[in-house]
């Protein structure tokens, strides 16, 4: 089977929209990464707190501020604060900061769930991107010298080290192996105003948004399915299945 590169990259993000943690190893699951957007902040009201606004979320940029992580056994989330506070589920400071009746909610979407918060996950369970591709957005973007945009923008599980920029995208109704993890690639992933927002370490970054609506109809890396659960370690190797 032909190589098409080695992992790179492994994060999982515990909160939806806050920023996350990098990992040497991820198991997945049907759903994803596990733990990966297994949370997000629910307010009374029933929305969930996220980067834009619609009839489930509720717009609040302030959340890429803060840092979502779990313990060594990924039994417990934590949150840190913008004002460096560390908070878990059940911590009356997040409703002092975000208004009454608002917490950390767990994803519940089984049956008999009552009041579960419903899936935090976005299109697909699985996200990824190709080095190559985030090159090719920093030249478009004309940033010089050949500097790749910083993937912690665009929130993947998975970065992979490619040549190709936008191999990824051909992939598209195929399948990869990635370590033990086998994936279908279902789609582009349109991308939204969250790629442009400030985040500890990276400034504020219009350009990003109408660079990639100009250049790539607002798509930037791809989402897939698990056709069978497996772990993945950084530096395992992608190869296509079919």
């Amino acid at each position: 089977m032909q190589s098409l590169g080695t992992v790179v990259g492994l994060a999982r993000f515990p909160v939806k929209s806050m920023l996350g943690e990098a990992c040497e190893r991820l198991d997945f699951d049907a759903r994803g990464a596990v733990g990966d957007r297994l949370w997000a902040l629910r307010h009374e009201d029933g929305k969930l707190g996220s980067g834009k606004s619609s009839r489930r979320f509720r717009k609040e940029p302030w959340l890429i501020d803060c840092t979502a992580r779990y313990d060594d056994t990924a039994d417990t989330v934590s949150v840190r604060l913008p004002d460096g506070a560390e908070v878990a589920p059940g911590d009356p400071r997040l409703a002092e900061l975000c208004g009454a009746g608002a917490e950390l909610a767990r994803e519940d979407t089984g049956e008999g769930a009552g009041q579960g918060v419903g899936s935090h996950q976005d299109q697909a369970p699985v996200s990824l991107v190709g080095t190559a591709s985030l090159r090719a957005l920093g030249q478009l973007l004309g940033d010089g010298d050949d500097a790749p945009v910083d993937v912690r923008r665009f929130r993947k599980n998975l970065v992979l080290d490619t040549d190709e920029p936008w191999v990824e995208e051909s992939w598209t109704g195929r399948e990869v192996t990635i370590g033990g993890l086998r994936l279908r690639i279902t789609e582009r992933v349109p991308r939204c105003v969250m790629t442009t927002l400030p985040q500890p370490g990276l400034p504020a970054d219009r350009r990003i948004l109408k660079t990639l609506t100009a250049t790539r109809s607002m798509c930037f890396g791809v989402y897939a399915e698990v056709v069978a659960p497996g772990p993945v370690t950084l530096g395992d190797t992608v190869t296509h299945v079919g």
